[in-house]
C-alpha cells in the first residue's frame, strides 16, 4: 500500500453541473473526412457514455500536472510542493476550476504525489500564469537540492483536439469543472470510436513527424538539473481510469476477479515497453487526498508518440484486448445496474504553448528521457 485507506467506498459525489440532453452540433463529424468514420451502421452501444463540451467561446482549455517525488513516503510528505499547492492551486483566486490528487510509484522505486489541475477559462489561466509569486517558486535554486524531485507539465488543448467519456454521477478530471457540460456522445462502444470523437481528425490524420519512433536522448542526468522539454507535434495523451467505490460486494468481487487485473497488466506493459508501444511515459496512479490517504479510484496518465501509436496498442495488443473484452462482458452482464465507473480524456497536442519542466528529477521521469530540450540552470 502507498498510504492508509480512507474508505473502500466513495461518499456520493455531486453529479456534474451541466448536462445536455442531446449532443451539440460540434460533436458530429462532417461527412467529408480524411479518415472515414468507423461507427457501424445502426450501431447501438451497450452503455451510453457522455463526452465533454468546453464552454462556448473558449477555443481551448488547459490541463496541468504538478508532481512531487521522493525516495519514500515519509520524505515525500515533507515535500515543499504541498505548501505551493495550497497557496497557488487551492486558494489562489485564478487557480484551476478543478484539481485532484493521486499517489503512485515508479519503476525505479520512488514514490510520487501528483496533482492534476484544469482551467477552462483562458483569461483566468493567463492571469494565473502571469502571477510572479506563482512562478518564482519554480525558479528558486532550492528546487535543485535535497531528496525532492519536482515537475510540471502544462498542456494547451484546442477544443477539437480532445475527446472524452464520462458518467454523469462521477465527475472527475475536466468533467469536475462546473463550467463544463456533458452530452451523450454519438460515438461510443466500438473500436475506432476514439478517433471518431476527435473532431480534428476529420481534416488531419494527426500523424507524428518523428517517423523513427522514440529515441532516448543521452546526456541528461536529471539530478541537480532543471530541464525544459519540447514535445513533438501531435503527441497524444490519455488520462483515464476506474472507480469501484460505487459497488456492492458482489460487483466489487466481479471487478477484482475479471477486470482489474487485466487493466493493471496493460498499464504495466506500457510502462515497461516504451519503444515497441510508443508510450513515452506511463503513470499508474491511485486517487488520494492531499495527505496521501487513498481512495477507491485508479487511473493512468500516459504520453504516446501519436494517436496512431495509442490506437495500435488499443486495437492490436493482447493487453488491451483483454481489458476491452472484460469491460464489454461486464456491461452486457450488468446493463443499467452496472456500478463500475470508468472515464477517460484523450488529447492530441498541437505545436507550441506547452510547459514540460523537470527539476532535480530521475532521468526517466515523464518526457525527460525523450525529445528536444533546454537545460535552464
Amino acid at each position: 500500500m502507498l498510504a492508509p485507506e480512507v474508505a473502500d467506498r466513495w461518499r456520493p459525489r455531486t453529479p456534474v453541473a451541466r448536462v445536455l440532453q442531446q449532443a451539440p452540433a460540434e460533436a458530429f463529424s462532417p461527412a467529408e473526412r480524411v479518415t472515414p468514420l468507423r461507427k457501424p451502421p445502426n450501431f447501438v452501444p451497450a452503455v451510453q457514455r457522455w463526452s465533454l463540451q468546453v464552454p462556448p467561446g473558449q477555443p481551448q482549455f488547459r490541463t496541468a500536472v504538478f508532481g512531487a517525488e521522493a525516495p519514500n513516503e515519509a520524505t515525500l510528505n515533507e515535500h515543499p510542493l504541498f505548501s505551493w499547492i495550497e497557496l497557488f492551486l487551492r486558494d489562489h483566486p485564478d487557480g484551476p476550476h478543478f484539481h485532484q490528487h493521486a499517489r503512485s510509484r515508479t519503476l525505479y522505486g520512488n514514490v510520487s504525489h501528483v496533482v492534476s489541475a484544469y482551467w477552462v477559462d483562458e483569461d483566468r489561466f493567463e492571469r494565473w500564469m502571469r502571477d510572479q509569486t506563482v512562478q518564482a517558486w519554480w525558479k528558486d535554486p532550492a528546487r535543485l537540492q535535497g531528496p525532492f524531485a519536482t515537475w510540471r507539465e502544462i498542456l494547451r488543448i484546442p477544443r477539437d483536439r480532445q475527446e472524452s467519456l464520462f458518467w454523469l454521477d462521477f465527475p472527475v478530471g475536466v468533467s469536475g469543472c462546473p463550467e463544463v457540460a456533458l452530452y451523450p456522445t454519438p460515438y461510443c462502444g466500438y473500436y475506432g470510436a476514439m478517433r471518431d470523437r476527435l473532431m480534428a481528425t476529420a481534416k488531419d490524420k494527426l500523424e507524428t513527424a518523428l517517423s523513427s519512433g522514440l529515441q532516448k536522448v543521452n546526456g541528461r542526468k536529471g539530478f541537480g538539473e532543471y530541464w525544459s522539454i519540447e514535445p513533438p507535434n501531435n503527441l497524444a495523451i490519455i488520462r483515464g481510469g476506474s472507480s469501484w467505490g460505487f459497488m456492492d460486494d458482489e460487483q466489487h468481487a466481479s471487478y477484482d476477479d475479471q477486470l482489474r487485473e487485466p487493466v493493471i497488466a496493460g498499464m504495466d506493459y506500457l510502462d515497461r515497453n516504451p519503444l515497441p508501444s510508443g508510450c513515452a511515459s506511463m503513470r499508474w496512479q491511485r486517487s488520494s487526498d492531499i495527505r496521501g490517504n487513498l481512495e477507491p479510484d485508479e487511473y493512468a496518465h500516459a504520453y504516446f508518440l501519436s494517436l496512431a501509436h495509442l490506437e495500435d496498442w488499443a486495437e492490436n495488443h493482447a493487453s488491451h484486448a483483454a481489458i476491452f473484452s472484460a469491460a464489454i462482458r461486464r456491461y452486457r452482464h450488468y446493463g443499467a445496474a452496472n456500478q463500475l465507473r470508468t472515464w477517460h480524456e484523450v488529447y492530441v497536442l498541437p505545436e507550441g504553448g506547452h510547459t514540460f519542466e523537470y527539476l532535480n528529477c530521475h532521468p526517466d521521469t515523464g518526457l525527460l528521457p525523450w525529445f528536444k530540450g533546454r537545460q535552464l540552470n
